[in-house]
């Protein structure tokens, strides 16, 4: 159990991930599944970080993806969420979203009341083909098609507007300076520095002109178990997963968020960022601004991927082990960044935000 402090600071932080996964049984989902859209099959629970999410799979062999979302959800978000799949599959039906599945009553998304006599959002949706791109070998290509597809993303999303969007979630890079509180989490001496380093830049460098940088709506968490690629094919993107972080924000903070992801394990993590960014400048172009603060920005979501996941573990201790699972990854691409020369860093993501509109490498 976290301490006083902890839970005072998470409260602070964002309500929905103080808020365990609240499982419903396999048989309700399907007893759901059955009255509300008329689908008849067999519910397979999977692992998910605030929601209860089910693989539903027909008589023939077609899956669904069926959520009954987080409790501490507000009916708004789950509305908003549901709003922009649809947006953008009418935007850009190129993107390879999840489908909507509208209820036998034609809704997006609706109200279930629980055991307890609360309330929880359910929505179903298609179960796009693919792996997760962080189980499958990375490559330029690829790096630079997921750049692409979030430029995609972010012009589908321009349009879209929600009374939900301007919401408080603990992975808003908005609300990053309230992270510091949960570093108290880290015994080691060295560890506690680097990140102290890294929210001293977002502090100093990022929230005085954070007001002025361009926003929308944007997706927030292009992360590797959220793009999905095709096992035969790692190379080519088979879907964009996961809308449950949307918040209106700078769409640099959107940016910095996938860029960071793209780092793996790759040597050169600055490398595997450009390959992600030249690929986004073929769709977006960030200002001089913007890319001025890309790599304090990309440094502080790794900051948060560190902290966050720590705070959750304390309030979690069973699931201590997948909450913290992708730490070890970040302190390496920690380690191999500082390697590298900031200057150097920073002059070469410029350079590949700022690569002429061409080809595939």
């Amino acid at each position: 159990m976290a301490s006083m402090a902890s839970q005072e600071v998470a409260g602070g932080l964002g309500a929905e991930l103080e808020t365990g996964v609240t499982a419903v049984p396999p048989d309700q989902a399907e007893r759901i599944a059955r009255e509300k859209y008329g689908l008849i099959g067999k519910a397979e629970w999977l692992w998910g970080e605030k929601d209860s999410n089910y693989r539903l799979t027909l008589d023939d062999g077609t899956h669904y993806l069926f959520k009954v979302l987080n409790p501490a959800e507000p009916p708004a978000m789950t509305s908003m969420h549901s709003q922009a799949l649809l947006h953008v599959e009418a935007a850009d039906p190129g993107i390879p979203v999840q489908r909507i599945i509208r209820t036998l009553d034609g809704e997006a998304d609706f109200r279930m009341t629980d055991d307890d006599g609360g309330t929880r959002g359910v929505r179903m949706v298609t179960f796009v083909p693919g792996v997760s791109q962080k189980s499958q070998p990375q490559s330029s290509l690829q790096r630079f098609r997921v750049g692409v597809l979030l430029g995609r993303m972010q012009k589908a999303l321009a349009g879209f507007s929600h009374e939900a969007a301007n919401h408080r979630i603990t992975w808003d890079m908005k609300h990053a300076a309230g992270i510091r509180d949960l570093f108290g989490a880290f015994d080691d001496a060295g560890q506690r520095s680097r990140l102290e380093r890294g929210m001293d830049d977002f502090e100093r460098l990022i929230a005085p002109r954070m007001a002025d940088l361009p926003a929308q709506v944007v997706h927030n968490d292009f992360n590797m178990e959220n793009i999905l690629v095709s096992a035969d094919d790692p190379d080519t993107i088979s879907g964009i997963i996961d809308f449950g972080d949307m918040v209106h924000a700078p769409v640099l903070f959107d940016v910095a968020v996938g860029a960071a992801y793209q780092m793996g394990d790759e040597e050169d993590p600055i490398e595997a960022m450009c390959d992600f960014l030249r690929g986004y400048s073929t769709q977006k172009t960030l200002s001089d601004e913007e890319i001025s603060l890309l790599y304090p920005a990309v440094v502080t979501r790794m900051v948060m991927r560190l902290a966050i996941p720590e705070w959750r573990s304390k309030l979690f201790p069973d699931h201590r082990e997948l909450y913290t699972r992708n730490s070890p990854t970040v302190w390496q691409q920690f380690a191999r960044l500082d390697a590298i020369s900031k200057d150097d860093a920073m002059a070469r993501l410029a350079a590949a935000c700022r690569t002429p509109k061409g080809l595939e490498p």
